[in-house]
């Protein structure tokens, strides 16, 4: 099987910042494990807008080599109430991002030009 360019350019790329889960977290009050919303780019961010990544919708980034256009907010559906460690449900998670989010939270994206990330890349939010 081959996967060509233009299959490649299509598919989505999830990406969410470790601040916008410490702020779902705090609208909560517990800790909330980032791999409940299984994205493909953790983003640590620290201060500023409780959820960076919404004012970066219609802008492009670079992480690494790849630079990646934001094009819109993730919707979010029930699995993000499945703790990725126990197993256990809590409906409360799905309920604040509907009743606070719009049933949002993080971003979508697609790669413009393909390159490598690795953890502790660089992030760049270009002009």
């Amino acid at each position: 099987m081959k996967l060509n360019r233009g299959t490649f350019d299509t598919m989505p790329l999830s990406l969410i910042t470790t601040r916008t889960v410490e702020s779902l977290g705090a609208l909560l009050d517990t800790d909330l494990d980032v791999l409940r919303f299984r994205p493909n780019l953790v983003i640590e961010a620290f201060g500023g807008a409780a959820f960076p990544e919404d004012e970066w919708v219609g802008q492009a980034l670079t992480v690494g080599t790849t630079w990646m256009r934001i094009d819109g907010r993730d919707k979010r559906c029930v699995v993000v109430n499945v703790d990725p460690v126990t197993g256990r449900r809590d409906p409360e998670v799905l309920r604040a991002i509907a009743a606070h989010r719009e049933t949002c939270l993080g971003v979508y994206g697609s790669t413009i030009r393909p390159g490598r990330v690795a953890v502790g890349d660089s992030v760049v939010l270009q002009p």
